[in-house]
């Protein structure tokens, strides 16, 4: 039975109208009917299901006979939830979709498995990270980020250095989160640190597999700050590899400030050849802006572009409506960092504004989500793709 704790990333709630099957209380089977107003890519419909005795997993059967990816999960209090995946959705359109509780395990897609040092997550028996986790570095992060068609979309150094690329920041570690001014201590350049205190979730999927990990983040005096809830949801097609990113900071030790500064906060160190100043990288916001315009301005979406030994390959990360700060500045250099900034405002040259403040016990969560391509995606399917994560259809 999948054990997983509910991810709000990319979770659509869709209005859903219930028909009871052949079975009555002991039904196996349900259809439900999803609407939107928007035209949606990458969307991830969930519902509540019954609990029924030696359920397994689930299919979910669209009115067009399509198969969608789903999976069947249990959250923190015991309910069932069928989750799958619909990869478009027109404007103003109804869907049915026939949910199938089954008493069969299915074989994972998306395999977690824990190591020494950390958690290696593959597709299909392929790579796609590996979560470090122990103390031997000064937070966690994943490391590298492959692509859907096996391209290495991070730097090697100083994790696993490569003959003849950069070795600057080596505090840039494939895909990490931190800040230069957590109540006026550095994380974002390793002086204070970020420790991993245990895994609360660990679960592989046919649909996808979930990370939730508990971190203690300290100050350069090792005294701690504040707790967070990192979860991270990993899942798949054939041309895209998705990371979810929701990142819940709890204030247990007192107030927190997160400082206005760029340094920070979610960030991918790029492999040199992607990058603008030396390879073939390019960049675009979803508001227009290019390549070295882009830094400092507030976007609903970013893109890196390029090539990598020859062949197309993109990064987009998106942030999220609901995000305190968002639409979020760009911390994105034409050398390879990839961030957002979602504190910072003076570097930028933006007007103050007071989103860093958490009081005593006050919580704050935040939302990401990274989609690696093995081709380029056109700005309307990025637009697309951005309604999918973060704009689901409201519930009537």
């Amino acid at each position: 039975m999948v054990r997983a704790i509910m991810m709000s990333v990319g979770i659509t709630m869709p209005f859903i109208l219930f028909t009871l099957g052949k079975e009555g209380k002991g039904m196996t089977e349900l259809v439900v009917t999803a609407k939107t107003s928007q035209p949606l890519r990458m969307a991830f419909l969930s519902v509540e299901v019954p609990t029924v005795p030696d359920v397994k997993s689930v299919r979910v059967i669209a009115e067009d006979g399509r198969n969608c990816p789903a999976q069947l999960f249990r959250d923190a209090d015991g309910k069932f939830s069928a989750v799958w995946l619909e990869t478009q959705i027109p404007a103003n359109s109804q869907r049915s979709y026939k949910v199938i509780l089954n008493p069969e395990p299915v074989q994972p897609k998306v395999l977690l498995t824990q190591e020494q040092k950390w958690v290696s997550v593959t597709i299909n028996g392929q790579l796609f990270t590996r979560y470090y986790f122990t103390t031997e570095f000064a937070k966690p992060f994943c490391f590298p980020l492959v692509g859907p068609n096996g391209k290495i979309l991070t730097r090697g150094f100083p994790v696993e250095p490569r003959e003849g690329e950069t070795r600057d920041h080596p505090h840039h570690k494939g895909f990490w989160v931190a800040h230069g001014d957590v109540n006026g201590h550095d994380l974002w350049s390793e002086k204070g640190k970020i420790v991993h205190k245990n895994f609360e979730v660990l679960e592989s999927g046919p649909l996808f597999g979930l990370i939730k990990a508990r971190h203690d983040w300290l100050g350069t005096d090792g005294k701690k700050l504040c707790e967070t809830l990192q979860e991270l949801r990993f899942s798949s097609l054939n041309n895209m590899r998705i990371l979810d990113l929701t990142q819940t900071f709890i204030a247990t030790e007192g107030d927190v400030n997160f400082g206005d500064t760029k340094e920070g906060f979610v960030a991918i160190r790029i492999p040199d050849e992607l990058t603008l100043s030396r390879g073939t990288g390019r960049i675009l916001l979803s508001t227009g802006q290019r390549d070295r315009d882009a830094w400092g301005k507030r976007a609903k979406w970013c893109l890196y572009y390029g090539t990598v030994a020859g062949e197309p390959v993109a990064i987009a990360f998106f942030d999220h409506k609901d995000n305190r700060s968002f639409p979020t500045p760009w911390h994105v250099r034409d050398y390879g960092l990839f961030a957002n900034g979602p504190f910072g405002r003076k570097d930028f040259g933006l007007p103050p504004e007071d989103v860093g403040k958490l009081e005593r016990g006050e919580k704050l969560t935040l939302k990401y989500r990274i989609i690696l391509f093995s081709y380029h995606p056109t700005p309307e399917e990025l637009d697309e793709l951005w309604e999918g994560f973060a704009s689901p259809p409201s519930v009537q």
